[in-house]
């Protein structure tokens, strides 16, 4: 009778692994997908017409309607790290589980104020554990790409939303949880803020 209990419990346990493998497979898969279709769609956008920001703040007379909520935003990238995500409008779980998330109420790239994206420390934000004051973040969108340096990193407590509060020159701030080797829902918040270069 103990032979038999373990035999199932064996195979139970060889089942449940197949399935968390799977599972975990079609995550990767969706995730990669969806990152090379905004992206596709990004570089169409951009071929379409010219650059009217030439990487600096934008014109006052352009005028920027907000996405929707799963629109694309456009493309950050920190050269010196690696880091290569693709930004989409909110930040949701459904959202943060395939892209990096322009947080909703914030800024938009390029534009006067404070723009945050946020992102899982275990997928697309998992590089920001090596940014340093000074390195440089590009912000990709159809309108322009948005240059910005870092000028600091700290460590806030989830309910520190003032990080997030607007600015009057154009701001990008990060946002990921913290510690990044922790497991299960992070006790702290790793913080990015970058200003955009003239």
């Amino acid at each position: 009778m103990q032979k038999k209990l373990l035999f199932y419990f064996g195979c139970a346990l060889i089942v449940g692994g197949a399935l968390a493998l799977a599972w975990y497979g079609r995550l990767q898969w969706v995730t990669s997908r969806t990152q090379r279709a905004q992206s596709r769609l990004l570089d169409d956008l951009k071929a379409r017409g010219p650059d009217p920001s030439g990487g600096r703040s934008l014109p006052r007379a352009l005028v920027i309607l907000p996405p929707r909520p799963g629109e694309l935003v456009g493309r950050i990238e920190i050269p010196r790290v690696h880091l290569s995500a693709m930004v989409l409008e909110g930040s949701s779980p459904k959202i943060l589980g395939v892209a990096a998330g322009h947080i909703d109420g914030t800024a938009l790239p390029g534009t006067r104020g404070n723009t945050g994206i946020a992102a899982h420390r275990d997928t697309f934000f998992r590089p920001l554990r090596e940014l340093r004051r000074s390195d440089e973040i590009r912000v990709t969108t159809s309108y322009g790409t948005f240059r910005y340096v870092v000028d600091a990193i700290e460590i806030v407590d989830p309910s520190n939303v003032q990080v997030l509060y607007p600015t009057a020159d154009p701001q990008l701030t990060l946002v990921t949880c913290y510690p990044f080797t922790f497991v299960g829902p992070a006790p702290k918040r790793f913080i990015v803020h970058a200003r955009q270069r003239a």
